[in-house]
C-alpha cells in the first residue's frame, strides 16, 4: 500500500515500490541518470512513481546542512482514496518545502492529518512527513528562493498536487499558510490550481499547463 498522502493501492507493484530504480540511488545520480524532465530544464523524482530507499517516512522535520527544516507552503483538502472504504471522504494534506544540499534542488514533505474515522479503516495509521518529491530546475538566472520566486512555487505546487492524484473531482481546495512561502502565492491561488488540475489526466497535460505559468 502507498501511504503518502492515503492514496489508491496497486496489488503487486506498488507505486511507492522500488521498481524501476538504479543500483545507485544517490541524490546525484538519481537527478543525472534517472529524473524525468516533465517540461525543459525541471527534472523530477517522485515516490508515486518509485521510492528510493531515502525519501520515505520521518516522524519529525529533518533539519540538517544539507537540508534545512523545511517550511509550510500549505493545506491541501482532497478525497481520501482506500480500497476498503464505499464511501468517499475528505482528508486534509499539508505540504512542507525545502531545499537539497544545492538551492535549486527542492524537496517536498507531505503530512495526511488523521481523522477519527481512520481507526475504521487504517487502524495503525501514523502522522508522519512524507518525502514525495524532489525537483531540480536547471537554469542560470533563476531565482532560487522560493519566497521571490512565485512561478517556480506555483509548478512546484501543481506538480505535488498532480502526482498526489489531487485531480478533477479529488481537488477541494487548497489554503496558503502565512510563511514567506504561503505568502507569495498569489490571492487566486485556489481557483488556478482548481482549473489546472480539473482535466490533468497525463503528464503530457500536466506538461501543458506548467509551460501555461
Amino acid at each position: 500500500m502507498n501511504r503518502f498522502g492515503g492514496h489508491s493501492i496497486i496489488l503487486g507493484k506498488g507505486k511507492a515500490s522500488n521498481a524501476r530504480l538504479p543500483e545507485d540511488q544517490s541524490m546525484d545520480n538519481l537527478l543525472e541518470n534517472y529524473a524525468k524532465e516533465i517540461i525543459p530544464n525541471h527534472f523530477m523524482v517522485s515516490t508515486y512513481d518509485a521510492k528510493p530507499a531515502w525519501m520515505g517516512s520521518y516522524k519529525a522535520l529533518p533539519n540538517e546542512a544539507v537540508s534545512p527544516r523545511a517550511v509550510k507552503l500549505g493545506r491541501l483538502e482532497h478525497i481520501f482514496n482506500e480500497m476498503l472504504m464505499q464511501d468517499t471522504a475528505s482528508v486534509f494534506t499539508d505540504l512542507y518545502l525545502t531545499t537539497l544540499r544545492y538551492k535549486n534542488v527542492y524537496l517536498t514533505y507531505i503530512r495526511t492529518i488523521k481523522e477519527d474515522w481512520f481507526e475504521d479503516y487504517l487502524f495503525d495509521y501514523e502522522m508522519t512527513y512524507d518525502l514525495v518529491l524532489m525537483l531540480f530546475i536547471r537554469g542560470e538566472d533563476l531565482e532560487c528562493r522560493l519566497s521571490k520566486n512565485q512561478a517556480s512555487l506555483i509548478k512546484l505546487l501543481l506538480i505535488n498536487l498532480y502526482k498526489m492524484g489531487a485531480t478533477g473531482d479529488s481537488y477541494i481546495q487548497f489554503k496558503p499558510s502565512r510563511t514567506p512561502l504561503g505568502k507569495n502565492l498569489p490571492e487566486d491561488i485556489d481557483s488556478i490550481l482548481k482549473n489546472s488540475l480539473e482535466r490533468m489526466d497525463s503528464d503530457e497535460a500536466l506538461a501543458t499547463a506548467l509551460k501555461r505559468l
